[in-house]
């Protein structure tokens, strides 16, 4: 039976539409900008930008309701930021990008709050039973019978299913990827925003967990028996790919990257490592329990996990797991840049060292509140112009080349194109083989002049970057663009989600031995 996408009426009042909606501005709002459309607190193609941890916060939200706390991610012991909006109670807060939150009160109320704009818009309303199923990009609720609500900067849409529906999570583009709940083979629709119908309809061999990776072009799910992964493309829905994981997969997380999904079994316990481009596997940790829920810290140093009735921090590299004495809830734990760990014991919010386990209480931190890493940091809204080693510019420039990608980068062509046209070969870095270590890799083409205009830009920014040639299967020469190397995975899956943030460049992370080649992409 075909899927038919049911007209259903959107929360707080808005208006009625025959399949999928946009929610109608004259929803509840408090006074300030546009709410519909808030501008993030900075933004400016001359505007240099920090690394890593000092444009975010650690945003504090009262569950009973009240005024949002702000503090600045490397130093948590201060309040750096009040709001002055009231929030309404909350039994539940997801953080999206810029600094927005989603809230959800005890009747299903469905609220967005921008901290920088203190704009508060109700957007719809949601089943008591809905699931969450967001990405950290775009909001999703699942409720029974087929109904989603999804929330993004654009605006928030209402989609309504004759059916019930397993999984769903936001893809590239405005598409949702959605499972169905069917006996076999699954279901797999592609809904999109602007479409009466299916945008595609397919099935697979799958089941759940699963997680979307690639940039949004890719879904990986468990098999039908639940003991191997296998990757669906998006754009047609087509199995690209399946390994046999060796035990009955429990959960599923993706890296900060997304070039690497980690993957909870349950026997033997234990959490692994799935490289998404040759679907190898590494062992990460031998567990005492099964990992119920994996969690990447916010850089990629480290993966949080709950087991066995405690709280662990793996290395990203593998190791044995290091007990934190901390309970497991939705918000926290949170993983720092320097492996330091943000907690919830019974009564307090602490900070936790990964090493050592030592722990140090944040003063005034109350336990009864929700704790959030966001893209947003008051107390560093101040522009420069000064370039510093480590930092980058985020840039407007319009394409200036033409340039055949290939491998796995639909998308990167605009990246690659969006980079300042500098063409003056003497200065950038030849074509050959780079050092061993760990790159974070930005651009794959055929031709070279995009790649070294790209990794110029980035240089002169401040980072150490590499051009490697390298024949593909038909002996066509490809070149791809390099930021590194980095001692360790976890400090490529920095630079890489630096890059992503700063300048929009989807990078993925490869290890390159003595040889100087890396690692194959075979999906």
């Amino acid at each position: 039976m075909k899927p038919i996408l049911n007209g259903i009426r959107s929360g707080g009042g808005c208006g009625l539409a025959a399949a999928m909606v946009l929610l109608a501005a004259g929803c509840d709002r408090s006074a300030g900008p546009d709410a519909q459309q808030p501008e993030p607190a900075l933004r400016g193609a001359t505007l240099v930008v920090g690394t890593s941890a000092d444009q975010w916060s650690l945003l504090s939200v009262p569950r009973d309701g009240g005024q949002a706390e702000a503090r600045g991610l490397l130093d948590p012991q201060r309040v750096v930021w009040t709001g002055t909006t009231e929030l309404p109670p909350s039994i539940e807060v997801h953080a999206l990008p810029e600094g927005r939150v989603i809230l959800r009160t005890a009747e299903g109320v469905i609220h967005t709050y921008d901290p920088f704009s203190e704009a508060l818009v109700r957007v719809g309303e949601v089943a008591p039973q809905a699931v969450w199923m967001g990405d950290g990009t775009v909001g999703l609720y699942l409720s029974p019978g087929g109904e989603l609500l999804e929330i993004s900067r654009e605006g928030a849409w209402s989609y309504g299913l004759d059916r019930d529906v397993s999984w769903a999570a936001p893809a590239d583009g405005g598409v949702l990827v959605v499972l169905g709940d069917d006996a076999e083979r699954q279901t797999v629709w592609l809904l999109h925003r602007d479409e009466d119908e299916p945008a595609e309809t397919g099935s697979a061999a799958v089941s759940t967990p699963g997680v979307i990776t690639a940039w949004g072009r890719r879904a990986v799910l468990a098999s039908a028996t639940g003991r191997g992964l296998v990757v669906l493309t998006v754009t047609p829905i087509e199995q690209a790919g399946e390994l046999d994981v060796g035990g009955r997969i429990v959960t599923l997380a993706s890296s900060p990257s997304t070039h690497e999904i980690y993957v909870s079994l349950d026997a033997p316990p234990r959490l692994i490592a799935v490289n998404r481009f040759n679907l190898t596997s590494r062992v990460l940790a031998d567990l005492p329990g099964p990992a119920t829920a994996v969690r990447p810290s916010l850089f990629g140093e480290g993966i949080l996990v709950a087991q066995s009735g405690q709280v662990a921090r793996v290395p990203v590299n593998g190791g044995s797991p290091v007990p934190l004495g901390s309970v497991w809830r939705e918000d926290l734990p949170v993983g720092l840049p320097d492996g330091t760990v943000i907690a919830a014991t019974e009564s307090r919010i602490v900070m936790l060292d990964a090493q050592s386990g030592a722990e140090t209480e944040l003063e005034g931190a109350d336990v009864d509140r929700w704790w959030l890493p966001v893209h947003w940091n008051p107390a560093s809204a101040i522009v420069t112009t000064d370039r510093v080693p480590g930092q980058v510019v985020r840039t407007d420039s319009p394409p200036t080349a033409d340039t055949e990608i290939g491998i796995d980068s639909a998308m990167m062509a605009e990246r690659l194109a969006a980079a300042p046209g500098l063409r003056d070969e003497a200065a950038t870095p030849a074509a050959s083989g780079p050092p061993p270590g760990f790159y974070a890799i930005v651009g794959s083409a055929r031709q070279p002049e995009g790649i070294r205009s790209l990794v110029q830009s980035l240089e002169e920014a401040g980072f150490a970057t590499q051009v490697q040639s390298f024949p593909d299967e038909a002996g066509r020469t490809w070149y791809r663009g390099l930021v590194g190397p980095y001692r360790s995975r976890s400090e490529a899956e920095a630079a890489s989600r630096q890059l992503l943030r700063e300048r929009r460049l989807e990078a993925w992370v490869t290890e390159i031995g003595a040889g100087g080649r890396p690692e194959e992409e075979s999906i």
